[in-house]
């Protein structure tokens, strides 16, 4: 079973003769795409697999650049036990974490699990969680890979 993500749509993937399964909120966010090429079912991640994916997130340091539609695809795959497709390397990583299989649809998947944490580019403090502004300096924080 597969799991696409909006990537995958828009790349044009060829899709595998298996079952697909998207939720709704890509269908959303590809609603001037033709997809009716591709045989699919709709299906929502239940809030159990949606907690799971958001908690992985955020110790990865992926939660503030996943959308909500990237934790529904997440969430389904965990849910479905599916594989998704995707060339969006955060859902990647997280996926990576979550031990869920991935495809890339056009581009070179990640190639080590990464965890993020932010670092203010004034003072060069770390920080675990994204803030709008360094709290100590009000310097612009930045993502960077975990040592």
């Amino acid at each position: 079973m597969y799991v696409l993500d909006s990537s995958a749509i828009i790349s044009g993937v060829k899709i595998p003769p298996e079952e697909v399964v998207i939720p709704p909120s890509v269908i959303t966010e590809v609603k001037d795409m033709p997809i009716d090429s591709i045989l699919y079912h709709l299906a929502e991640p239940e809030e159990q697999h949606v907690k799971r994916v958001i908690s992985v997130a955020k110790k990865t340091g992926d939660y503030n650049v996943l959308s909500s539609t990237d934790i529904d695809v997440l969430a389904l795959a965990l849910q479905e036990n599916a594989i998704i497709i995707t060339d969006d390397y955060a859902i990647q990583n997280v996926a990576s974490h979550l031990r869920i299989e991935f495809e890339t649809a056009e581009m070179r998947g990640i190639r080590e699990k990464r965890r993020w944490i932010w670092r203010c580019e004034s003072c060069g403090r770390y920080y675990s969680k994204k803030y709008e502004s360094c709290p100590v300096c009000g310097g612009r924080l930045r993502r960077v890979k975990r040592k």
